[in-house]
This record gives C-alpha cells, structure tokens and sequence, in this order.
C-alpha cells in the first residue's frame, strides 16, 4: 500500500513538474526569432479572450490603459438644444453609460438582417433632436472591425461590410421600453436605422441621472451643425460644416497643460533607465547591441535585424530590417493588429512609468495604426515634422515594420484660460484657407490641446480639421 502511495505521489510530482516546465517553455521561447518576443511579456499583461469580446486592453495597473473602442464624446440629447449635455472620458458618468451602450451596440450588431432599414439623414437628424445619446468616436471603424471589438455575434452581416463610421447614435422612448440605433457613414451618404429588442430603460436612467445633477453649464447652448444650416453652403467661399460638428455658444476655462519630456532627466541627462526598460520591450539585449550616438544627440541600438532610436526630444522609433515583428495571420488580421499593438503600446508605456490615456485615432493609411494621448477627457493633438499622432505604427501583411512614439507626460496645472468662442475660431479657419480654396469643407471642430514637440505649457483650443488639413487656432 506504501509502495502504492508513493507510485501516485511520485506520478503527481511529475505531472507538476512537465506542467511547470512546458510552461516555461511557452512564456520565455523566442517565437519570433528576428523581432519581438511577444510571449517573454506577455505574463505581464492582463489577457481575457484575447480575440473575442475586448472593448478597452490594458496591463496588470489599470493606470496604463488604451481605450480601443470607446467613444471619443458623448452628447446627452433631452429633446431640448438649451440643455444637452457634453461628456467626455473625464465625467463620472462616463464609464457606466459607455457600458450600457456597449452591450446595446452588441445586440443592434448582431441582429437579424431584417432589423435594419436604410435612411435618409432627415432621420438621423430627427433621433438627434429627441431623447437620445450620440456616440462620437475617434476613428472610423469598418463594420466588420467595429463587430470583433465589441464582440458581437457577426454571423448574420447587416450592414454592407464596405461602410465605414465614427457616429452613432442610440435614441430610447420617455419609459425607456424600446430604442432605436444608428448608424452614419458621412462620406457615402449611407444612414442606417437597427431595432433591437432590448429595453433601453436603464440607459435612460443614467441620462435622467447625469441630467437631474443640472452641473452642466446652462447658460452654455450646443447646437448641432445641421441645426443651424451649416452643413450647407454659406458665404462666397461655399463653406461647409459636417453635419454633427457641435457649436457652443461659449466656451469655458480648461486647465493649461505642461508637457513633459520622460526620455530626459532634469532636461540635461538621458535617463538610462527608462532606456534600459525600452530595450528589454523589444528585446534587444544589452550586452550583444551595438549602440551609437548621432549627431544631435539621438542614441542608435541595433540587433535582431532591427534599428531603434531615442532622440533627446523624447521621440522613439523602431525600424525592421526585414519583415518585421509578426502580429497577425491573415485571418482576423486588422483586429489581430490592434490588440497585439496595444499590447506592445501598453507595455512601452508602463517601462516609461508614464499612465497617459491613450486612444485608438484615426490614419488615412490603411496600413498604419495610430494612437493618441488624452489628458483629463481631452485630445492632444500632435503636431511635429516627423510624427502627427503619439504612436504611429505601420503594419503590412500582419507584421509591425516600424513603429513611432512621441514619448510623453502631461502635467496639469492649477492655471486655466478659455479658447475662443466658436464662431471667432471659424472666421479665423475660413479667413486662413479661402485665398486658396473656393470650397471649404469642415470636418471636424472641436477644442483639445495642440504639441508641436517641445517640452512646455500647453493651452486649449480648436482643432480645426479641413479635409485632410488640420488647423490649431
């Protein structure tokens, strides 16, 4: 019986012991020989359904989180223009009501094609103009993307996977019993309305609630662009607003802003340790590197077929030598992209030990993603000759070939000032482009801060984005 015993403890011992070791191997093998080691990190990082159903991804500290889906700004529509109310991710109603509309969003995108209807924006103008939310975000999303970050049921297509859209707008009956979704792709003139057969009572109480605290600025009136006819031509240089542009009637006091430069200690000497943890992210080993100093300064480590290089001014850049780091197979692969990036966005950001928000932004490459810092619920605009976003990474066929960061902490400071009112910001845009454009087509306007790259305080204005021109007033 002793013998017996020991048989099954010994067994048991072994079976612990393949278990632990196969595990090992799993987490420090380098699957990627010629670039990064994702899995010698990946123990770090806080993984749930890594491909289903992932709507924010973040590391072990819920400091270094990136939002992937959630939206930019949510407007609360009472039915009444005098009271509608702007949040941004800094409200404390933010986080409960973006939940809500989420597992909304994931019922209307995975209903039966029979629930959908085709509209005209009349219509969506209409739902703007009643009890509902609208949901703006900071990117475009394909249908087909927008479905796997939320994690919603796609088996049965919807919408025409060729649309694309930031806008969204869920409105819901006074009791709360029934709600309508939709959708809008500006650029196709593509409007779609989705029922669901949900409830939408609890949405609505989170407004009501938001609503009834009556803090918001009352005296402060937002129309939509539509509802006061600048979506049409006006003026003789024909200009136009985007339809869902919001106009204050005033604009309030936003605190200024200090960036600061992480890569520079006291603003004179490299921080050797930062670099050492940034090395170490994408596995370049200290002691095998070679490293070189250019001229201005910028420091050069090369290993793995790879290039990296640190300049004083806090921006970072990864160059592949070869195919690059793998990401993605080709299925999934625009999702796949996104969240192994985020991983390796997060994990750069946490050796800096900097816990900026960060935000999935929009790229006219299709095959660049882009990520944005957010201070206190607002977007900072980067605006430098060698990078427009904080990170800018490109990536073809499921492999990151170079990836961009403008290294960055933002300090907010008890000092305040107030940008320009609304309509003084659009003369000067209108004033700037009409000596050589005869049609101006304004898409975006909103206020956040501008960096062009230099350490310093940073104030609040308008971004004004033109076409594919972008204006800091």
């Amino acid at each position: 019986m002793k013998k017996e015993r020991l048989k099954s403890a010994l067994l048991g011992f072994l079976i612990i012991l393949n278990f632990v070791l196969g595990s090992r191997i799993l987490i420090e093998k380098k699957l990627w020989p010629t670039g990064y080691n994702f899995f010698s990190n990946i123990g770090n990082l806080r993984i749930t359904k890594l491909y289903e159903n992932i709507v924010n991804y973040f590391t072990d500290d819920d400091q270094y989180e990136i939002q992937v889906l959630n939206p930019e700004k949510i407007l609360l529509n009472t039915g009444d223009q005098t009271t509608r109310i702007s949040l941004n991710p800094n409200d404390s109603a933010f986080k409960d009501i973006t939940a809500e509309t989420d597992e909304i969003l994931k019922m209307a995108f995975s209903a039966p094609a029979e629930m959908i209807v085709k509209i005209d924006k009349e219509e969506l103008y209409s739902a703007l103009s009643v009890q509902s939310v609208y949901l703006s975000y900071a990117r475009k999303y394909s249908v087909d993307l927008f479905e796997q970050l939320l994690g919603a049921d796609a088996d049965n297509q919807i919408i025409p996977e060729e649309t694309e859209f930031s806008d969204i707008v869920i409105s819901y009956s006074a009791n709360g019993s029934r709600c309508n979704i939709y959708i809008a792709d500006f650029d196709s003139d593509s409007y779609y309305r989705i029922s669901v057969n949900r409830d939408c009572e609890k949405l609505r109480e989170l407004c009501d609630e938001r609503v009834e605290k009556n803090d918001y600025n009352v005296e402060n009136v937002i129309n939509y662009s539509f509802d006061l006819k600048f979506d049409q031509p006006f003026g003789s240089q024909k200009t136009t607003l985007n339809p869902l542009i919001q106009v204050y009637s005033t604009t309030s006091p936003m605190p200024v802003i200090e960036a600061v430069n992480l890569i520079m200690e006291d603003g004179e000497n490299i921080n050797e340790t930062i670099i050492n943890n940034i090395l170490q992210i994408f596995d370049i080993n200290a002691s095998t590197m070679r490293r070189y100093t250019e001229a201005g300064g910028t420091l050069v480590f090369v290993e793995n077929n790879a290039t990296l290089k640190i300049d004083r001014n806090g921006f970072l850049e990864y160059t592949a030598m070869d195919t690059g780091m793998e990401l993605s197979d080709s299925e999934n692969s625009e999702y796949s992209d996104i969240m192994n990036l985020t991983a390796i966005t997060s994990e750069i950001n946490k050796a800096l030990g900097n816990s900026e928000a960060m935000y999935l932004s929009q790229s006219d490459d299709i095959n660049t993603i882009n990520f944005d810092y957010m201070v206190m619920g607002t977007r900072v605009v980067i605006e430098t000759d060698y990078i427009s976003s904080g990170v800018s990474a490109k990536v073809e066929n499921g492999r990151l070939v170079s990836y961009r960061q403008l290294i960055r902490h933002y300090d907010v400071k008890s000092e305040t000032a107030a940008p320009s009112e609304f309509f003084t910001a659009l003369d000067n845009a209108i004033a700037q482009y009409s000596e050589f454009m005869n049609e101006i087509n304004i898409k975006k306007m909103y206020i956040g801060y501008n960096d062009d790259g230099n350490v310093g305080d940073k104030y609040a204005n308008w971004i004004v984005e033109v076409d594919n021109v972008i204006v800091g007033e």
